[in-house]
């Protein structure tokens, strides 16, 4: 398979990467201050269980890590190099754990399929017009389990089932993770408009706030799923 220019930058690294993302390997072996000959790439691989495809990257095939695996190396190699990049991965840890948003900028940026960062953002939307729905009814009298029965119907709108068949259809561990950017974004749309109509019709206590919700809900399936109107020509 003959790759396409790709690069996978990382900071200031740059390394050459196939279409499928896999890391030429002597370059990446560089960066962890290896120098292996392709004679010995056999054994080399063997030791430290790699198993990634060779791929053409200009001179004809060649050996290629998977990120994962140049990430293994790198903390078991005991030279120089690869203490750097242990170095570096505790900080991105670090930055993880503290929820720097510049962070997820850069990886999202580095994402070369606009559809998942359309799917990042439609996320970051369904997830703040969730937040900010649940404060509300708290401020308005929601207690116990009305915050999941509100999830609940949200999902029978949006998706048509619950989130336990989701999770399991779709391969997921949260529900939000196998949603598409359009289910995504119906679901702010659901959350943001309850929210609104709870405020504006002074909804208080968790009946009030759920009759509420399902009128939205019911509101929205039925505009997802009428027929657009024919517009006069």
């Amino acid at each position: 398979m003959k790759s396409l220019p790709n690069t996978l930058e990382f900071g200031t690294v740059r390394l050459p990467a196939s279409a499928d993302g896999l890391l030429h390997a002597p370059t990446a072996l560089l960066q962890l201050g290896l120098t292996v000959p392709a004679t010995d790439w056999t054994t080399f691989a063997a030791q430290h269980d790699l198993h990634s495809p060779e791929r053409d990257f200009g001179a004809g095939p060649e050996a290629t890590l998977h990120p994962d695996e140049f990430a293994r190396l790198a903390f078991v190699l005991t030279t120089t190099e690869a203490k750097r990049w242990r170095k570096r991965a505790q900080t991105l840890l670090a930055r993880a754990m503290q929820g720097d948003v510049r962070l997820s900028a850069q990886i999202a940026e580095r994402n070369p399929d606009p559809e998942s960062r359309r799917w990042l953002a439609a996320r970051l939307e369904s997830t703040d017009a969730r937040r900010t729905l649940m404060s509300t009814v708290a401020r308005h009298g929601g207690e116990g389990n009305v915050y999941g029965q509100l999830g609940s119907i949200s999902n029978r709108s949006v998706l048509g089932t619950d989130s336990a068949t989701i999770r399991r259809e779709r391969g997921v561990k949260q529900t939000r993770d196998g949603l598409s950017s359009a289910e995504l974004l119906r679901m702010a749309y659901v959350d943001t408009a309850t929210e609104r109509a709870i405020q504006d019709h002074g909804a208080h206590g968790n009946t009030a706030i759920l009759r509420l919700h399902e009128h939205v809900a019911r509101r929205e399936r039925h505009l997802w799923d009428a027929p657009l109107a024919p517009q006069a020509g």
